[in-house]
């Protein structure tokens, strides 16, 4: 991250002392929230809100009706099937409702960093493409790091060093904010890094499980912004 971001130093130029303080503090929260992210890949196209509710009906309607199957097979003994269709049915559901969440998080990241609408839609598929590619490089790492672990044998030196995550992350960084400087000015880049913290914040505050979350997070940003 820090490595990538060195590419657009040289532009900002106009930012002042408060912007910069955040902008540094961004990257270092991020990049730690990055490298140990446990979610789901997201498809690659930017989905509205109204879509992924749809989508995250139907996924739920799917559950219910797997739900319902794997309970009458406990009773002929033919569960394993069902099981696996109510993972699936459980995974695609909690598919959608990240997509929901990520729709509240390109929101406040667009008013945030006030994108017009050409710039959000030339901005956001690239954006999502980045995350996707950055879970599967720490997705990978983590695979790695638990087969050595498992092993019996001593981890060599050689072993060890093939994890390369850190610097396989900088690359792919380098290459999206090269590209997103070809759609937005650096300013408004790091007004999106700023946004991306302040969100993150608000996430690790929040308790999961409680009723209204989502609602209360949203909220919370959005009073910040005023």
């Amino acid at each position: 991250m820090i490595t990538a971001c060195m590419s657009i130093w040289p532009t900002l130029t106009n930012i002042n002392s408060v912007d910069m303080r955040n902008f540094i503090f961004s990257i270092i929260l991020l990049w730690s929230l990055t490298a140990f992210s446990q979610v789901a890949i997201a498809q690659e196209k930017v989905l509205t809100l109204s879509e992924a509710e749809a989508l995250l009906e139907k996924a739920q309607q799917k559950y219910s009706k797997a739900k319902d199957a794997y309970r009458k097979s406990l009773k002929t003994g033919e569960e394993t099937t069902t099981l696996k269709a109510l993972r699936s049915a459980s995974r695609e559901v909690g598919r959608y409702r990240l997509e929901i969440f990520k729709v509240h998080k390109r929101d406040f990241l667009r008013e945030r960093a006030e994108l017009s609408d050409e710039e959000a839609a030339e901005f956001f598929p690239y954006y999502e493409e980045l995350q996707n590619k950055l879970f599967r490089i720490h997705d990978d790492a983590q695979r790695e790091i638990k087969r050595l672990l498992r092993s019996k044998e001593p981890v060599s030196d050689a072993e060890a060093k093939k994890i390369e995550a850190v610097q396989e992350e900088a690359q792919v960084q380098k290459e999206y904010y090269e590209r997103f400087l070809k759609i937005l000015p650096a300013r408004k880049i790091v007004l999106i890094f700023d946004a991306e913290a302040r969100f993150s914040q608000e996430m690790m505050r929040t308790k999961p499980g409680k009723q209204g979350n989502r609602q209360n997070l949203l909220q919370s940003l959005k009073n910040d912004k005023k």
